[in-house]
């Protein structure tokens, strides 16, 4: 296909900033390089019409630090790693809300609770001890007062305590997207969805080849993929498959607020009348480390019996069902890359299944950096 006059010269030609991934991290960065530079040609452009990674198949949690999970992450990670990570979601969710306003992404401030069964007892006992040195610990960090409190009952069925955060919260992860997306817009940035890149080559001037046979020329060009970024560019990131599936409307609701379960492995809250529940990727972790947008029946399956047995105390009638395909790391770690790789190509990536409220940061990081 020939090109006309008016594509070449106003969608490919003289592009600044061109971004590679169109999700909260890609469109977030573009916005931020627009708002440093007006007059810039900021474009983002990605192999679908938008995001499918995570940005748009998330669960809508706003949330930066699980109990357990912090004591599972020391386990593997420095201390000054894994606290200054939770630092930086804290910091990203505020980013966040302040730049488009809780009204807009349909946030709300409910608090989580992590619940514990008589399976994973000797865990809570462990969590318990830790409290009150984490809590301190999240003081200095972030200026939160109690993060963590234990209490010995929960109106869920097979509980022997949980542990809440009183400041997590909860959004709305289209209107979230929908929001980014209109504002970006709204300040001249240009998003083509059903392009994607297969090559790049050149430094002060990058010419980026495209499935679709498009060539675009561009003097930047940062890549914020998450988990597909090893499709075009080796780096240590594996993709993470999430299961999630969600009731039909119900009339009364068993709990309310985002909730978690053995290291938040299951994840669950209320969205419109109905519960939303993700997770149990750990039965089969080889299987979900998967491009693959497909459901896993195994672990759906588990889902199932988990909303009935632990949250409903009944069978429930499934109405939705999808996955979403976050970006971990190959060795357990979770500190995000930004980095420049060749002279004016730069990665921001490996969001470790907490794209929502690292987005904000990172993109400010890798803007600061270009």
């Amino acid at each position: 296909m020939n090109f006309s006059y008016w594509e070449k010269e106003y969608f490919l030609k003289n592009i600044d900033y061109l971004i590679i991934g169109m999700g909260l991290t890609g469109i977030q960065t573009a916005i931020k390089l627009k708002e440093v530079n007006p007059k810039a040609n900021v474009t983002v452009i990605d192999r679908f019409s938008w995001s499918l990674g995570a940005s748009t198949r998330n669960a809508g949690f706003a949330c930066f630090a699980n109990i357990s999970e912090i004591l599972d992450d020391l386990q593997h990670d420095t201390p000054q790693n894994v606290y200054s990570l939770i630092a930086n979601r804290y910091k990203g969710l505020k980013n966040l809300r302040e730049k488009f306003g809780d009204k807009n992404i349909g946030y709300i401030e409910k608090g989580s609770v992590e619940i514990f069964t008589p399976q994973n007892k000797d865990k809570l006992h462990k969590c318990i001890d830790s409290i009150q040195a984490i809590n301190t610990i999240l003081y200095n960090e972030i200026g939160l007062d109690n993060v963590f409190c234990y209490a010995s009952n929960n109106s869920l069925p097979n509980t022997v305590g949980c542990i809440s955060n009183q400041y997590e919260g909860q959004l709305n992860t289209g209107m979230l997207y929908k929001t980014v997306y209109d504002y970006a817009l709204g300040i001249g940035v240009k998003l083509f969805g059903g392009l994607e890149v297969t090559s790049w080559e050149g430094s002060k001037k990058i010419s980026v080849q495209t499935k679709e046979g498009v060539s675009m020329s561009t003097s930047n060009l940062i890549i914020c993929t998450n988990a597909f970024t090893n499709t075009l560019i080796k780096q240590d990131i594996s993709p993470a498959r999430g299961q999630v599936i969600v009731t039909e409307k119900v009339d009364k609701l068993p709990c309310k607020g985002l909730h978690m379960y053995d290291n938040g492995y299951y994840y669950w809250r209320d969205i419109d009348n109905r519960i939303l529940l993700g997770g149990a990727r750990n039965l089969e972790v080889v299987e979900e480390t998967s491009y693959n947008f497909s459901q896993n029946t195994k672990i759906t399956a588990e889902l199932k019996r988990f909303m009935g047995t632990q949250i409903f105390e009944k069978e429930v009638p499934i109405e939705y069902e999808w996955s979403g395909i976050m970006a971990m790391g190959v060795e357990k770690e979770k500190t995000p890359i930004v980095k420049e790789i060749e002279p004016n190509i730069y990665l921001a990536v490996r969001l470790g299944g907490m794209g929502v409220a690292l987005s904000a940061n990172v993109a400010n990081e890798v803007s600061k950096l270009v």
